[in-house]
């Protein structure tokens, strides 16, 4: 896998976190960098996020269709 230096974030560029968490480079526009994180479990959801202040739902989002939505896409 390649890999960047820190500070230079590219689209689709995939980080591991020890504890199995994964997070990829969505977007990077002025300045800020939009990512996916994806955590092994739960438990380790709830430990990245305890210190986080919660902000509610982000409507955005919220009104995306569901993945099964795109299952039966031919790409």
């Amino acid at each position: 896998m390649d890999s960047t230096a820190p500070g230079d974030a590219i689209k689709a560029d995939q980080y591991q976190y020890q504890d199995g968490t994964v997070e990829v480079v969505f977007a990077v526009s002025d300045g800020r960098v939009l990512t996916l994180r994806e955590y092994p479990d739960v438990p380790t959801f709830n430990r990245a996020t305890e210190v986080a202040a919660y902000r509610g739902t982000h409507q955005g989002v919220a009104e995306l269709p569901d993945l099964l939505e795109f299952e039966d896409l031919d790409l």
